[in-house]
This record gives C-alpha cells, structure tokens and sequence, in this order.
C-alpha cells in the first residue's frame, strides 16, 4: 500500500530526525530517528515487506517488532492526518 503525505505540511529533515509543521492546525511534530527512518522510506513508496527488511538489519531487531513498530507509525500518521 502506498501512502501520500498531505499537501501543506512542512516536513523538514534535521541530522537522524524529522519535523513536521502543520499550519492549519498548529502543531509541530518530532520523529526520533527510527520514525524518522520509517517515514522517509514510506515517502519513497517503500512497500512494508521491504521496510520490515531494513528496520531488522539497521537495528537488529525481531520481524515482529519491526513490523508492529511499522504499524503502529502508520496508524499515528493517519490519525494525525500527517499521510493518507
């Protein structure tokens, strides 16, 4: 599945971090770096299969968390109208 980000959101990337700013509501958002990593590769239209991959080999953790962490970002970024 592929997710867009929603149009008039600043997304700035700062060192390992990412910020977003919303004007219309007013809230800025700070990723850590392994959301950061996640949200940067959804943008480049990662498919989850590929993205479970990574995380497990940049960070050294199980399939399942990987995958878990996965979606629990997406859901966040959803709810938070950050992507559709």
């Amino acid at each position: 599945m592929k997710y867009k980000v929603q149009k008039g959101l600043i997304v700035q990337k700062l060192d390992d971090k990412i910020t977003i700013f919303d004007g219309d509501e007013s809230v800025l958002y700070t990723f850590n770096e392994t959301a950061s990593f996640i949200f940067s590769k959804l943008k480049l239209d990662w498919e989850k299969e590929k993205l479970i991959e990574a995380l497990v080999k940049k960070y050294g953790i199980s399939e399942k968390k990987a995958e878990k962490d996965i979606s629990e970002l997406i859901k966040e970024l959803k709810e938070k109208k950050i992507i559709r």
